[in-house]
């Protein structure tokens, strides 16, 4: 057994270093790069010339949409591709780009060409870019191909995505498929059905294949209904030359069309299609304000925009569908609903943003709300708010007006009016306008005087004037501007002042007739007038006025006034003024006596409406009963049958179901009768009233009266309603008895749909009819979205931007004439946030965060709800996610409402939770650091979510890498067995230690790690190191001799096995990181002394990383060094061991012995502490009884007379550590104490012990002073 030699041993290296292909371009390429790298050591044409050496699966094809996105933002350069550049149908524009390829298909170099682009040839670009500049090296897609999909774990097990191996059965050939548009039409009305025919090339044979042909349909990169179509179908029958699938287009545009069917190989990008605008939806078109203006002032012209919209949101320019056609009104109304004027110009038409436009003149003031609407419907946005200011005040436009209106005045009383300032419209214009008030007397029209007219503001445009009457007779007021010469609209008014004095208050007004009454009766009730004392006070008839007002219709009654005879026949305090003539009005309103003057009336009326009335009594200007009116309730009067009548019936009931009749009942005056229900009855007219019932009738309150009967068999019969026993007309009623099956019955739908996309459903499907045949008869229009009919399917599209909740109602009619209702409820399902834009790709730089300030620039979410908290997840595959600071906000700030939740578990995801205000303004502080060493291309997945749907952004990240020095793994000092010449300097099964050598930079290298490499330098102090290199090294390796102290190139050398051997004091060498470690493993050290150095050093050449800023791909070398002491290990003699071995045994008893008698005397101690403790407290006793009885004797010397010296207080307060208040002799005997009285109970007790002790301290000399 022996080496093969020829092979090259273990180590085969089996890369290519030319290419297999006999192309004689190809080979003349790779000697032209061969060349260029090794003339100009360029990694660009280093990776050029491999990557022309590989295989045809290893030059993968590049699609032009897919060179299209790489090249985006760098047009200005020239894009490299070993392999071929292909077409795609997909892309419309091609921008100008200058690509150099191996090949490009024949459409691929036209589209490039015609869009004013360049296809260069490697040689041309050798000569343009030599060393690469100006460049982007791109590659295909490697895993693109059919054959992959098939690699990976068997298909069907859990977490699989491996693509199965499909085999026709019987051996049948699958079938090719092609695609066109039905007669040729690519081009359609939104709304209308687009069929696209299939056929099918070759035999399909139904039932023979594993999978049916369901081909899928994506429409702008959206697979199936979207916001571009909606209800794709497919029909596939037997029959193959009728296969086709329809869909309906929603959205105007023009898109392409991919059809996919993976079990059949089915690819087809060749179709495309155009939508135009439908027909113009009424609701759907928007209005808006021109320029944002909603403010007018009264008079002036206003003009709202409406732009038109198809059922699906499409607007609809006037070219499609001239504004003529839209029959638009205009209402306006007050905020509580009355409507007010509006005033039309008919003037309208589009302009260059398809706008139609309406302009119109704004009459009444006030805030209001404008309703814009086409046939009855009310447009989107409607309505809108608008204000209208009064404008200017029109003297000719004011009124008088009169908190009681009449033409009598009592003397002395003040005449109060209203003057309404108007406008050229008639609103009230504010402001105290200056009015020339003057009073003329009739006849001799001379002014008379009025010395306390007064004027005041009573409201907004309404003035309050006010003057004293104090002369009788008939006279003119007139209202005026003296400069314009101009009289308000209602003066001249003529009025009269008479001599009376009625007193409101002390009248009187009272009768049956203000009580409650019957429609159609007629009432009666008495006025009489006193004055201030009490007197009657007599006036004449016309002068007393009468105001009887229906509450609800404000319908007024004209009464009967007339003065109340006596008993005698004569007028009460009637006086006889002149000759008179009474005049009896024929319908009984009015009877006048204008002759007499009386304090007593009688007045009558006859109420006609049932209701309430409110009556209101004055003598000329004076109002009864304190300004109060009286309310009056009118009940309606007795039945009237000719009025009355059935109002509602059904000819047609449902077996043992109740069915229902409504009465109406009414009186002689067409008033609802109420509170009749006892006097009504149904009754059966049939012979067999056993087989039906009825009910008794329920009283509606509103003259509505229902009954209800149950028919329990099928047939004919015939039913009366009666009232007090007489029937109603009609009577008899026929009505028809059916099966429940017989009547329709309708269920409620409810559908779901997106925001942005279109539904269809029948809302037939659920409902039960006879016959299986119905229709819908009528249905009303939902208030957020547009509702087409197709026969018995809805289509609903939801407006722009709502989410919500929605409804609406249909009635269906089957063949028997017999109707149903029945609701719709739609949700409408607000889509999770979008990216309104996005970076295309985001740069880094291994291992730092960045951006270092700030974040990224160019996330931004759009959404429909702004309150609503949305989740936005960003998480990365080889790197970590974080939020930079937030910038200082000096208002209410944001971040209080933001949520951010990191990813404990693998620290790398980022949750974040808010508004869409404030997630927007948190995506603009992302930041992101790669994991250690890592660079290259990574991804940032960003997540949207709401609470219905989520939403996946992959942005990749472009990490560039910077050269990481590299490291050496040795210990300080290594001990060397002196068991020779040579030893082995790192054992690892002597020292249990890593000794490597590497480089950060190689985890992440692109490239063949053989490629990468390294200056390895091994030197000691003195001796000589020896060691195995391989033969691949002998080009490289230098040597420092004994002799010499510079680096020297191998000369001599002998190989063995492809290795060869050196010895010298330094070893140094260009290798791979694993020739580094491997030779460390071998060297041997021989020689030298105890404590020598050993160095090793390592340089990574500086050629795997960027520096400074990524312009050139080379930096400035980094080496590690590390020094090694080398102490050798000299064996220990057996008389040192044995003597070393007794001094360890000695040490341990002698530190025994030292410990045994320290415990002994700490327990001594302790014992004799126990002891002398004891004793003291013993002592404490006997000392503290003698001194109770020592104190008690003292005590009763001291209450006698006692003198404390300062000297001995001041002793004992040092003595104590407390100050004693001590008492002073004055000169007359009497004692003081300044502190006495601020003492607590405590320090009084306490100061009683001290002085108790200062008795025992006392020298003999005080005690026997004292004595």
């Amino acid at each position: 057994m022996g080496i093969d030699l020829k092979a090259g041993g273990k180590v085969k290296k089996t890369k290519r270093t030319a290419p297999k292909s006999d192309d004689i371009y190809l080979k003349l390429l790779v000697k032209l790069y061969r060349f260029l790298v090794r003339r100009t050591g360029s990694k660009f044409n280093a990776v050029i010339l491999k990557r022309l050496f590989m295989s045809k699966i290893n030059k993968p094809p590049m699609s032009l949409s897919r060179l299209v996105n790489f090249m985006e933002g760098k047009e200005d350069k020239i894009a490299v591709l070993v392999g071929t550049v292909t077409d795609d149908a997909r892309v419309y524009e091609v921008p100008t780009l200058k690509v150099t390829a191996l090949r490009f298909t024949e459409r691929a170099r036209a589209r490039i060409e015609k869009a004013g682009g360049e296809c260069l040839t490697f040689d041309q670009l050798a000569l343009r870019a030599p060393l690469g500049q100006n460049t982007v090296l791109l590659r295909g897609p490697k895993n693109a191909r059919e054959a992959v999909k098939h690699f990976g774990p068997a298909p069907g097990v859990p977490h699989s995505h491996t693509k199965p191996y499909v085999r026709s059965k019987e051996g049948v050939a699958e079938p090719s498929f092609a695609f066109s548009w039905f007669d040729g039409n690519d081009t359609f009305v939104a709304g209308d059905i687009a069929t696209i025919k299939v056929k099918v090339l070759g035999t399909f044979e139904s039932g023979k294949y594993k999978y049916p042909f369901n081909p899928n349909i994506t429409v702008n990169d959206k697979m199936g209904n979207s916001s571009y179509i909606s209800g794709v179908s497919s029909y596939f029958d037997d029959d193959v030359n009728n296969w086709r699938i329809s869909f309906i287009p929603i959205m105007v545009g023009s898109f392409n069309v991919l059809i996919t069917d993976d079990n059949f190989n089915v690819l087809d990008s060749s179709l495309h299609f155009r939508v135009t605008p439908g027909k113009m939806y009424p609701a759907a078109g928007i209005v808006s304000w021109m320029d944002g203006v909603s403010e007018f002032v009264a008079g002036s012209k206003a003009k709202v925009l409406i732009l038109p919209k198809d059922a699906f949101g499409n607007n609809v320019s006037s070219g499609t569908e001239g504004s003529d056609s839209y029959n638009f009104s205009l209402l306006a109304t007050s905020l509580n609903g009355s409507v007010v004027g509006v005033v039309m110009i008919p003037e309208k038409g589009g302009n260059q943003l398809d706008y139609v436009g309406i302009e119109f003149v704004v009459a009444t003031s006030g805030d209001l709300l404008l309703h814009v609407q086409v046939d009855n419907q009310t447009l989107n946005g409607s309505p809108l708010p608008l204000k209208v200011n009064p404008g200017i005040l029109e003297v000719s436009n004011c009124l008088l007006g009169w908190h009681i209106e009449t033409k009598s005045f009592q003397l002395s009383s003040k005449m109060e009016a209203f003057i309404h300032q108007h406008d050229q419209y008639g609103n009230h214009a504010p402001g105290m306008y200056a009015f020339d008030v003057e009073v003329m007397e009739k006849g001799t029209n001379l002014s008379m005087p009025v010395s306390d007219l007064v004027f005041k503001e009573a409201g907004l445009g309404i003035q309050l004037f006010s003057f004293s009457l104090i002369e009788p007779g008939n006279f003119m007021l007139m209202i005026f501007d003296k400069e314009q010469n101009t009289l308000i609209s209602n003066v001249p008014y003529d009025f009269t002042v008479y001599i009376g004095y009625c007193d409101g208050k002390n009248s009187v007004v009272n009768g049956s007739g203000l009580n409650h009454s019957f429609a159609g009766e007629a009432e009666t009730f008495g006025v009489f007038l006193r004055d201030a004392y009490l007197y009657p006070s007599p006036v004449e008839s016309k002068r007393l006025q009468v105001k009887i007002l229906h509450e609800s219709s404000l319908k007024q009654l004209q009464p009967s006034v007339r003065p109340k005879e006596s008993g005698n026949g004569t007028s009460s305090a009637g006086v006889l003024m002149e000759p008179t003539h009474t005049i009896v009005d024929a319908k009984n309103k009015s009877i006048e006596n204008s002759g007499f003057m009386a304090s007593a009336f009688e007045v009558t009326f006859v109420p006609e409406m049932s209701g309430i009335y409110d009556i209101s009594v004055f003598c000329g200007n004076v109002p009864l009963n304190g300004g109060n009116s009286f309310r009056k309730p009118v009940s309606a009067g007795k039945v009237n049958l000719s009025l009355s009548g059935i109002v509602n019936f059904a000819l047609k009931a449902s077996k043992l179901e109740k069915s229902y009749i409504t009465v109406q009942l009414m009186d002689s005056y067409s008033n609802p009768v109420l509170l009749q229900q006892s006097k009504l009855k149904l009754e059966i007219a049939s012979v067999n009233k056993s087989d039906y019932s009825t009910t008794g009738f329920i009283d509606n309150n509103d003259g509505l009266y229902t009954g209800s009967f149950l028919a329990k068999a099928i047939g004919t019969f015939e039913i009366c309603a009666l009232f007090d026993g007489q029937p109603f007309a009609p009577c008899p009623i026929g009505v028809n008895v059916y099966t429940r099956e017989y009547f329709p019955e309708v269920f409620n739908d409810t559908i779901t749909v997106w925001e942005d996309e279109s539904t269809a459903f029948d809302a037939l499907q659920n409902d039960y009819f006879a016959g299986g045949n119905a229709s819908i008869i009528e249905y009303s229009k939902p208030n957020h979205g547009s509702l087409l009919q197709y026969g018995c399917l809805f289509r609903y599209t939801p407006y722009k931007g709502f989410y919500g909740n929605d409804s609406f109602l249909y009635t269906i009619a089957d063949v028997n004439g017999n109707i149903a209702s029945g609701s719709v409820y739609i949700a409408i399902l607000s889509i999770p946030p979008q990216f309104a834009s996005f970076p295309n790709q985001l740069q880094g730089t291994e291992d730092q965060l960045f951006p270092r300030f700030g974040g990224f620039s160019g996330f931004e979410i759009v959404y429909s709800d702004l309150n609503e908290n949305i989740t936005v997840t960003l998480n990365a595959q080889y790197g970590s996610v974080f939020l930079s600071p937030m910038l200082m906000q000096f208002w209410q700030p944001l971040w209080g409402e933001l949520s951010v939740n990191k990813d404990i578990e693998k620290a790398k995801g980022l949750t974040l939770v808010g508004c869409l205000e404030v997630i927007n303004s948190a995506l603009q502080a992302i930041q992101y650091l790669g994991n250690e060493n890592f660079c290259g291309e990574d991804t940032i997945q960003v997540s949207t979510m709401n609470r219905n749907a989520n939403n996946i952004l992959k942005v990749p990240v472009m990490v560039e890498p910077i050269n990481d020095p590299p490291f050496i793994n040795v210990p300080a000092f290594i001990f060397l067995e002196d068991s020779g010449d040579e030893v082995l300097i790192f054992d690892r099964q002597r020292d249990k230690f890593d000794f490597s050598i590497g480089d950060p930079d190689l985890l992440n290298f692109p490239g063949n790690r053989s490629h990468f490499l390294v200056i390895f330098s091994l030197e000691v102090s003195s001796g000589y190191l020896s060691t195995s290199l391989p033969a691949e090294l002998i080009s490289t390796t230098e040597l420092k001799l004994k002799t010499s102290y510079q680096w020297q190139p191998l000369l001599t050398f002998v190989t063995i096995s492809r290795h060869f051997t050196v010895r010298a004091k330094g070893i140094r060498f260009r290798g791979t990181i694993n020739d580094c470690n491997s030779i460390m493993e071998q060297l041997m050290y021989h020689g030298g002394k105890h404590g020598d150095v050993l160095t090793v050093r390592v340089n990574d050449m500086g050629n795997y990383g960027c520096y400074p800023n990524c312009e050139q791909m080379m930096s400035m070398p980094l080496f590690a060094e590390a020094r090694i002491n080398l102490l050798r290990r000299q064996p220990m003699s057996s008389l040192a061991a044995h003597t070393l071995g007794s001094a360890a045994v000695v040490e341990f008893i002698v530190v025994l012995s030292l410990g045994v008698l320290l415990l002994f005397y700490i327990s001594k101690c302790v014992i004799m502490l126990i002891h002398e403790k004891r004793r003291n407290e013993i002592q404490g006793i006997e000392l503290s009884k003698v001194q109770m009885s020592d104190q008690q004797a003292i005590s009763k010397d001291l209450s006698g007379k006692m003198t404390l010296f300062t000297d001995c207080c001041s002793s004992f307060s040092l003595f104590s550590g407390q100050p004693l208040s001590v008492g002073s002799q004055s000169p007359n005997g009497t004692r003081e104490s300044s502190q006495e009285m601020h003492h607590s109970p405590q320090q009084s007790s306490d100061q009683q012990h001290q002085q108790t002790s200062l008795a025992d301290e006392v020298p003999a000399a005080s005690r026997k002073e004292s004595e």
